[in-house]
């Protein structure tokens, strides 16, 4: 474990849309920034705020895995499910996304019993390498 003693870290459940992980956009270090940490790890699915739906359990259940997995690696501070506008994984409405995010980041924080603060965010699109992130909910 390098030098986690040092080091603040949260873990994020995001989409793995190419679009959020460009230089330009550089998801990882506003997500640091709004959480207060060092850095942050990744868990990149398709749509992870519709990750909750029935038909997507098996996912559901192998992101939960490796949620576990990092909170007992890497002690983090924070978790925080970060959804996007216009996602091909989860292509609902804007507003859906905002309740979709909520419910997932509530059933992340009971299904993992993770007791620090897990946070919901929606990237909002202005762009291609232009998003604004929404903070949504927290619990």
């Amino acid at each position: 474990m390098w030098g986690q003693k040092h080091k603040k870290l949260a873990v994020a459940l995001t989409c793995a849309d190419w679009r959020l992980h460009q230089r330009k956009v550089d998801l990882n270090s506003r997500l640091a920034k709004l959480l207060g940490v060092h850095g942050v790890d990744l868990i990149a699915v398709p749509g992870p705020d519709g990750l909750t739906k029935p038909e997507r359990s098996s996912e559901w259940q192998a992101t939960i895995g490796q949620t576990k997995l990092l909170i007992g690696a890497h002690a983090p501070r924070a978790l925080v499910v970060a959804a996007h506008q216009r996602c091909a994984g989860h292509p609902v409405s804007d507003a859906e996304h905002e309740t979709d995010v909520l419910a997932t980041a509530k059933a992340l924080k009971a299904e993992t019993g993770f007791d620090g603060p897990v946070r919901a965010v929606l990237a909002v699109y202005h762009s291609d390498t232009a998003w604004a992130l929404k903070p949504i909910g927290e619990f």
